[in-house]
């Protein structure tokens, strides 16, 4: 009952709060929401606000007043250009989950809960003051027994149970839409509310986020590009993060302020290089990586945090893409086009000269720019858009790697206006295809089936002679799901009765035969032929 209270509590908030901003595709399609959006109307300052703002900075706002679930919805909007406009979705980008910080009680009185103990059982010192507070979480510095300086986040108290209560409430607004506004249906908005559940949900659980963090070092720890802090496992818990303190520049300094001992090329190249490791090396991306979430050490490494949001992208799907990148810098459509086919981003039957020509069109005013200002970015978004007209599949991975590598773009020229992402990433891409797709790929590639069919074939012997036993002493099982044996028992029962029929009426068929060339009168063979065909008629009727 208390469930089911606060959900409709939550959802007269969302109601009210989404009439004051006055979305304006709700509007338009039901009565009772324009008639709660006159009511709030009459509040004042409304009608300014509304005058002021566009209806994409109007919906962003309700978002942000919504809290957790709905900032983080629309961020996650903002990776999906196939989902919305192209102005609205540049104006989820714009979302921000900045929020006053609760109280050092609450923090405290869940620190010492998850780590069973008081502070200075843990640790020398603990910030009472937060160095970062957002939707989810907010981030403490302190000192360890250790004497090592630590980032200890927290998650939000009761976030947990808001976010939930939104997810559900997502999920039948969602149905709702597809259900009454037949144009959203491609949109895939279920799909999308289950894809973006999974998400918040893991960057909710900070073991999660740890694991990730954790692998993101091991892939790093021979490299000079990039650095992640070590997760203090024994620190941290599904609502306690402790992680290695960094003492770096927020990259965005770097554009404002001056760093003479920083060279703006070797940072921004250090950021690309260490992002596309991460593509096409490791299969494994951060997926979040705004400004915030980058820092500059003195030696001009990138450091990075906040691993809630991940891209993995599997050593095919790498293959594509990096066959794709290259087309277009050699400027070979035909071998774009033909990818796309091959990979399944667009049907089979998609005419293949159509989509040359299309590909065509997006990348020639972009590589006929000077070198300094072409975009692979933008290259891969004009991509998405022209795909869409060719029932391009979604591809939820590929469009987060893009919005990724806009938002990096950005970042880069932000500290070094003549950077060229292909520059940088093309020796690594071609190293890695003739690591991957040359002789000491295949050899690879083989040795790996062959380990695979070894260890099934040294594993034969023993799984045969477990069977033979079990056969023996009668205890062989074969499992069958209850759905699929009533089918197939139907079936053979249907079967039979026909095959009953159809012999019963070969039967009579075969008597009436013999009486008749007996030269038997009509009235002897007659009722068996007429009989035969009556059970043939049956055999063949479908079923029943």
């Amino acid at each position: 009952m208390q469930n089911h209270y606060r959900t409709v509590k939550r959802l007269v908030r969302i109601i009210w709060i989404l009439a004051r901003y006055r979305i304006e595709f709700l509007s338009d399609r039901f009565i009772l929401y324009r008639f709660v959006a006159w009511m709030v109307g009459f509040k004042p300052g409304t009608q300014k606000m509304r005058r002021e703002l566009s209806a994409p900075a109007r919906l962003r706002c309700a978002l942000e007043d919504l809290g957790p679930t709905f900032i983080k919805f629309g961020q996650a909007l903002s990776t999906r250009m196939d989902v919305l406009p192209e102005h609205v979705g540049l104006e989820m980008k714009k979302l921000q989950d900045e929020v006053p910080p609760f109280s050092f009680d609450i923090v405290t009185k869940i620190v010492e809960t998850d780590l069973e103990g008081p502070l200075s059982q843990h640790f020398i010192h603990f910030d009472p003051v937060p160095v970062a507070s957002a939707s989810i979480a907010q981030v403490h510095h302190a000192t360890t027994l250790g004497g090592h300086d630590v980032a200890v986040k927290v998650l939000r108290p009761n976030v947990a149970d808001v976010v939930e209560t939104d997810i559900h409430l997502l999920s039948t607004i969602a149905k709702q839409i597809d259900t009454h506004i037949p144009d959203w249906k491609r949109f895939c908005l279920r799909q999308v509310v289950e894809e973006f559940a999974a998400s918040i949900r893991n960057e909710m659980n900070f073991q999660v986020e740890g694991s990730r963090a954790h692998k993101f070092r091991e892939n790093f720890q021979l490299d000079s590009e990039l650095y992640v802090p070590t997760v203090i496992w024994e620190l941290t818990t599904t609502r306690v993060l402790t992680m290695e303190w960094i003492d770096g520049i927020p990259i965005d300094e770097l554009s404002r302020k001056s760093h003479p001992d920083l060279d703006p090329t070797q940072v921004s190249k250090n950021l690309i290089i260490g992002f596309f490791k991460q593509v096409f090396r490791d299969g494994f991306f951060h997926a979040d990586q705004h400004p915030g979430n980058i820092f500059v050490l003195k030696s001009g490494t990138i450091a990075i945090f906040d691993f809630g949001i991940v891209g993995r992208i599997s050593v095919q799907e790498r293959i594509w893409l990096a066959e794709l990148l290259q087309g277009f810098i050699t400027r070979d459509y035909r071998k774009v086009a033909e990818i796309h086919v091959a990979a399944g981003y667009v049907p089979r039957h998609t005419n293949v000269d159509e989509f040359e020509d299309a590909c065509r069109q997006i990348a020639e005013p972009i590589f006929g720019q000077p070198l300094k200002d072409i975009s692979i970015a933008r290259l891969l978004a004009q991509l998405f858009k022209v795909t869409e007209r060719f029932d391009m599949a979604v591809q939820p991975q590929l469009l987060l790697l893009q919005k990724t590598m806009l938002t990096l773009e950005g970042v880069g020229r932000e500290i070094n206006p003549d950077l060229n992402m292909w520059l940088l990433a093309e020796p690594l891409i071609r190293d890695w295809m003739m690591d991957n797709m040359g002789p000491k790929g295949k050899i690879r590639a083989t040795r790996d089936r062959f380990r695979t069919f070894s260890t099934a074939a040294l594993q034969f012997p023993e799984l045969a002679m477990l069977s033979v036993e079990k056969l023996a002493n009668d205890k062989l099982a074969i499992e069958v799901y209850g759905e699929s044996l009533d089918r197939l028992e139907r079936r053979l029962s249907t079967g039979m009765k026909r095959l009953s029929m159809a012999v019963t009426g070969a039967g009579l068929f075969m008597g009436g035969a013999i009486m008749a060339s007996a030269n038997l009168p009509i009235s002897w063979f007659g009722p068996p032929l007429m009989l035969a065909g009556f059970y043939f008629f049956l055999a063949i009727l479908p079923n029943r």
